[in-house]
């Protein structure tokens, strides 16, 4: 999935902020029901679906000023394929502009990554019946990503509760049959030494083999420490050319 679609389908269904922290009516409970029965594990499962195919991933690593305009950045685009000895590995292109503070993000990788682990726990909060009355659940208007319509679940977290909670918002995106095809998640950190504000983004796409895929994974973190300018990064994973291998 092109990245220009990416950002285009989560601006169509925004964030309307919080809404009102009341008891929840049936709107509400079938979005957290549907929430709490689909599990992650689809997203999982597709990024390790790659290691047995041959494709082409582009990696970008982007560090942002206070302004969040880019300031530096690196990418590479590999041809990836299994081989008797593992995998077989063909650098296509590679780009730098200005110098990187931290090139840890950048160094050796070759092999896209599911950021939402990163970010999400197995039981998060929003999912538990003990603990969703923190979060507003809704269904949010239905959006168009490459002429398929999917539905729009989110769990907003309470106004009330920040600071208690580091899970701001989860959005699901899935599709007639309620099979998962992304997600959207911002987890901010607090804490008196430093704050780290992070949102991660996955999108699967169908392909010729037949399976959910990765197309897109974005992970964006901010952390601000007392006294220091904050560090912006955001790593961008897109996957395309995805073919068996005989």
């Amino acid at each position: 999935m092109p990245r220009s679609l990416l950002f285009v389908a989560l601006l169509v269904v925004g964030c309307n902020g919080d809404p009102p922290n009341t008891e929840p009516n049936s709107a509400e409970n079938e979005a957290f029901v549907l929430m709490a029965s689909i599990g992650l594990n689809t997203l999982d499962d597709s990024f390790v679906r790659l290691d047995s195919l041959a494709y082409t991933v582009q990696i970008v690593v982007e560090e942002l000023d206070a302004n969040a305009n880019v300031v530096a950045s690196a990418s590479r685009t590999v041809r990836r394929a299994p081989s008797p000895n593992g995998f077989d590995m063909l650098i296509l292109a590679s780009e730098f502009s200005g110098s990187l503070s931290d090139s840890t993000a950048f160094e050796d990788r070759s092999r896209p990554s599911n950021p939402i682990t990163n970010v999400l726990s197995e039981d998060p909060a929003f999912a538990s019946v003990r603990t969703r009355d923190r979060y507003a659940f809704e269904m949010l208007p239905d959006t168009t990503v490459e002429r398929q319509r999917l539905h729009v679940v989110q769990a907003t977290l309470h106004q009330d509760q920040v600071g208690k909670q580091p899970i701001r918002y989860a959005r699901y995106y899935l599709t007639g049959t309620n099979s998962l095809v992304a997600v959207d998640v911002l987890r901010i950190s607090e804490s008196a030494l430093f704050s780290e504000t992070s949102r991660a983004t996955v999108w699967l796409q169908w392909n010729d083999v037949g399976a959910l895929l990765p197309s897109t994974a974005v992970s964006e973190t901010i952390i601000r420490t007392p006294g220091r300018a904050p560090k912006h990064l955001r790593l961008t994973e897109s996957v395309e050319d995805i073919t068996a291998v005989e």
